[in-house]
């Protein structure tokens, strides 16, 4: 399979209306509630991948038969513990393809792959690792009683979030009324969220430059007149644009506002605000896996669009391409698979 494409892409019910709804799906739901899908593409000439060729979806009903058809039976032997239908299922459990997710979330099931598919520089990943125990450390401080070792039982409890077979995790989650066998899921999502929380941290400044950009002036491009009748569709556009992109932050500033809500009355001595964050932080990590990593797309499209326009002022034709991009990375909407 080296010579496929990953891709994640948006899978809501689209009977439901945004996040919120997703959020506040019943508890036994959540686990199986999963917003985002994986995809691999394999296109006809691997020198030319644009030009088209087949998705298959790993959730669809016959994915493991067109795995086969395309790569072989050993694809998806069961015998095999690390077959390429099985590795995929944990790809499939992240919400985004990010290097360091995808490599802890490996090295936690203890499956060894080959660093050079990571990409990551080792000092980025120590800097993340850092950055995620500093996180967590004065909840696992408030969670573990003095009586309990000290510094020393909360350096296991902080060793415990990097790996989930280890005792204090069952410990950890037990504390707040939630059964051990959660642990790893619960210690996968939470470093996730910590992980996007950086990441949104990084991008912040350019997602408030775009934001503001199409709700002035400048956006409106000066030969504007000159496309009639087409120029009130464009106006409309910019305006659905700015509403998706507005929406995509307030999902997630309703998740991360609730994780500091939890955090602050946890710190005060008052746990049940985080206990139930813990309790529903399956379907938080996943959206907001997917509005972080909708907002990196965007800034990605906006700083390959504006470097031929230093001013922000572009024409007709660039600023209609740039916001149907805009369109197609912030659409929750289910892709459709006719378009392959």
């Amino acid at each position: 399979m080296n010579r496929i494409i990953l891709f994640k892409y948006p899978n809501f019910d689209e009977s439901q209306g945004d996040g919120h709804d997703f959020l506040n799906c019943g508890a036994g739901s959540v686990a199986i509630k999963r917003p985002v899908e994986t995809g691999i593409y394999i296109p006809h000439d691997e020198c030319q991948w644009e030009t088209g060729g087949v998705a298959i979806y790993l959730r669809s009903r016959n994915s493991t038969v067109l795995l086969q058809e395309h790569f072989g039976p050993e694809a998806v032997e069961q015998e095999t513990v690390c077959n390429d239908l099985s590795l995929l299922s944990l790809i499939d459990n992240i919400p985004s393809l990010d290097a360091f997710l995808l490599k802890t979330y490996f090295e936690a099931k203890k499956i060894r792959v080959d660093q050079r598919y990571w990409q990551i520089a080792a000092e980025e990943e120590s800097q993340l690792r850092r950055m995620i125990s500093r996180r967590v450390e004065p909840i696992v401080r408030k969670a573990v009683s003095d009586g309990l070792g000290g510094e020393a039982i909360v350096g296991r409890f902080l060793d415990a979030i990097w790996n989930p077979d280890m005792e204090e995790a069952g410990h950890f989650v037990s504390a707040f009324g939630i059964d051990h066998s959660e642990a790893d899921a619960i210690f996968s999502a939470w470093k996730g969220i910590t992980f996007y929380e950086y990441q949104l941290r990084r991008i912040a400044p350019r997602i408030r430059t775009i934001n503001a950009w199409l709700r002035s002036q400048d956006c409106v491009p000066a030969d504007l007149r000159n496309h009639r009748p087409y120029d009130e569709q464009l106006m409309m556009h910019i305006e659905r644009v700015s509403h998706m992109l507005n929406a995509t932050l307030l999902d997630i500033r309703h998740i991360l506002g609730e994780y500091e809500r939890g955090f602050n009355a946890l710190i005060s001595g008052y746990p049940s605000l985080f206990r139930d964050f813990l309790r529903t932080i399956h379907a938080r990590y996943w959206l907001l896996g997917y509005c972080v990593s909708a907002l990196i797309s965007v800034v990605h499209l906006d700083s390959r669009c504006m470097k031929n326009f230093p001013s922000r002022h572009v024409d007709f034709e660039t600023l209609n391409r740039l916001l149907r991009q805009f369109d197609i990375a912030l659409d929750r909407r289910r892709e459709q698979k006719s378009a392959f």
